[in-house]
């Protein structure tokens, strides 16, 4: 993304407010860049980097506070590109309570939309950019020595990393210490 376009997506931000929410003890705009920071720091792909800056537009399943109404999407589209919203959406739309279970060393999920209840399958290189992001997010609020459930955050990490990077990996051990998951066998 280039330095305008990101400049453009932090005004965006802002204007949403994510400057003035607070999450994990400071605000949703600090989080946001510094998720999008880990992800370009793994060598992601632009567009998961660019969907890292930006992954709570719709909010989340643990985050009410949506930047942007989700009949808005075009918005988003125009600011990050199709490939970044895409990202932004599937994260945003995750019903975890339905998901979340299913994800132990699965390579495919049947996905339930928070917004519609619509349900399809995820999976391939989508399921592995939504961990990566989810990590990320993860990893980017442990960082910040948060309150967060860090055992749920661990059995989460153990059951999804095979899905995740080695640089995902190698952050959550650096990050996490002795709370760091317990890869599989093989990896």
């Amino acid at each position: 993304m280039s330095a305008d376009r990101r400049a453009a997506v932090v005004e965006f931000l802002k204007r949403g407010g994510a400057d003035k929410i607070y999450l994990h003890h400071r605000t949703l705009l600090t989080h946001l860049t510094g998720t999008e920071n880990i992800l370009r720091r793994w060598n992601a792909p632009k567009p998961l980097v660019a969907a890292g800056l930006i992954h709570a537009a719709y909010g989340t399943d643990g985050l009410a506070s949506p930047l942007v109404a989700v009949d808005e999407r075009q918005i988003v589209r125009d600011l990050v590109g199709d490939t970044a919203e895409k990202i932004v959406y599937v994260y945003g739309c995750c019903d975890r309570r339905f998901v979340y279970p299913q994800l132990s060393g699965a390579e495919s999920v049947r996905w339930r939309d928070r917004f519609t209840a619509e349900e399809w399958t995820v999976d391939g290189e989508d399921l592995r950019q939504f961990m990566e992001l989810t990590w990320a997010n993860a990893l980017e609020a442990a960082a910040g020595q948060t309150d967060a459930d860090w055992d749920s955050v661990r059995l989460l990490f153990a059951m999804t990393s095979h899905l995740v990077s080695d640089s995902a990996m190698d952050t959550a051990t650096a990050t996490l210490g002795h709370m760091a998951p317990i890869p599989p066998t093989g990896r």
